[in-house]
């Protein structure tokens, strides 16, 4: 049976301003000014008397939030979810590019606690159209994951296997798929995976567990969504026609379920069914064949509706597994607050806090590779171990996010 996996998470969001400025008040577009003018305020701490240092990190803060709120609105209204500054985070990393220029109208520098810290209000004008762009590609980016497709055939007795040549319930699924406007890994990769290990496929599509060898085929051809399914054809009475009358024609089914798994955070199942379709022809061996166009082309309009219902609210919801060294307790729970405080991070199960390596659980709106960029992009704003660590990312792979403290 299909039962809820666990996978080694794959290989998606929200950067979250700091402080008084992670407000809805830390950017806003006034009426006098053009819709692509946004005043936007940005703070920074100012570590050893570096002002100018200071300076750049709050105009940089500044531009983010005046970049987050344009495309969290372009969000909003182009694809209708309440979270769009959210969704835009990969965006985020590009802010310099879209702001065409920009003025600061005020500074101002403040304590917080002990820490000196400096304030910018700035205007900035955003390349509209660039920023639009960018937006309409990250949509059908995000809303559209690439998919592997793993299809068991059986037709009139004889099996056919997974990425085999002569598959046509696998390759009429794939062309059904990209018709639609589905992102689909070329059936070419993942036969040439199959060369590799041919005994993967005469495995039992019906029976994949967590660790199965399978979903590893899929993750190496770089999907982020395995769609698999067995079909098998079933020869039918000739046609009848209302009244009772014969024809020439016959007619076979062609009947089997499907499964849509995750291939990154949980890897869940978040889709599944069960289709027959139906074939007619003068030619039993033609009937067969229609039959399984006719399941291939149902399984393809049922999975594409499913994937762009469900997709939004997994990378809202994603795992990912953040690990890392060189941080004590105290700077482990100051650095656990940071996450949740200047990130988009919104759940952190501690799995695990020791001086010599940490494992969090982190539920985040986006795959692990946007948090590792937001993590890079923000951790020069405020994060409090920047007073006597460095931070690099080792690597940023299926979900799983591995990081280093070192002291400077």
């Amino acid at each position: 049976m299909f039962n809820r996996l666990r996978l080694a998470p794959l290989t998606g969001v929200l950067i979250l301003t700091i402080l008084a400025c992670a407000g809805s008040n830390s950017a806003q577009k006034q009426p006098t000014l053009p819709d692509n003018v946004v005043t936007a305020m940005g703070e920074a701490p100012i570590y050893q008397g570096d002002l100018a240092l200071a300076r750049n990190k709050a105009l940089k803060d500044a531009k983010l939030n005046a970049i987050r709120k344009l495309v969290g609105e372009q969000i909003t209204e182009k694809s209708g979810v309440s979270d769009g500054q959210s969704l835009g985070s990969k965006l985020y990393g590009k802010t310099d590019s879209f702001v065409k220029k920009y003025d600061i109208i005020s500074e101002e520098q403040w304590k917080l606690d002990t820490q000196d810290m400096i304030r910018l209000n700035v205007r900035c004008e955003v390349e509209a159209t660039k920023l639009s762009t960018a937006v309409d590609a990250l949509l059908d980016d995000v809303g559209n994951p690439r998919i592997a497709v793993l299809v068991q055939t059986v037709v009139n007795g004889k099996s056919y296997p997974i990425g085999s040549a002569t598959n046509i319930a696998e390759a009429e699924l794939i062309e059904k798929l990209r018709a639609k406007g589905n992102k689909v890994v070329d059936s070419s990769q993942l036969t040439a995976l199959l060369k590799k290990n041919p005994s993967l496929a005469k495995l039992d599509l019906t029976s994949v567990e967590e660790g199965s060898p399978l979903l590893t085929l899929a993750q190496d051809s770089g999907a982020e969504v395995l769609i698999i399914a067995k079909v098998t054809t079933t020869d039918q009475k000739p046609v009848v026609l209302p009244g009772g009358k014969k024809t020439d024609f016959l007619s076979s089914a062609a009947t089997g379920p499907y499964r849509i798994i995750q291939l990154w955070g949980d890897g869940k199942i978040f889709g599944s069914g069960s289709l027959e379709g139906r074939g007619a022809d003068i030619t039993q061996e033609v009937s067969r064949e229609q039959a399984v166009k006719d399941w291939a082309n149902l399984v393809s309009g049922k999975v594409g509706k499913q994937i762009k219902d469900e997709w939004f609210k997994l990378t809202e919801q994603n795992t990912v597994i953040l690990k890392f060294k060189g941080l004590g307790l105290e700077d482990a729970i100051n650095f656990k607050n940071d996450l949740m405080e200047y990130t988009s991070v919104k759940q952190i199960n501690d799995r695990k806090t020791e001086m010599n390596g940490s494992e969090w659980e982190l539920t985040y709106p986006g795959k692990e590779s946007m948090f590792a960029e937001e993590l890079m992009y923000k951790k020069d704003s405020s994060f409090r171990f920047l007073s006597s660590k460095t931070l690099s990312i080792n690597s940023s792979k299926r979900g799983v996010v591995e990081a280093e403290f070192r002291g400077k």
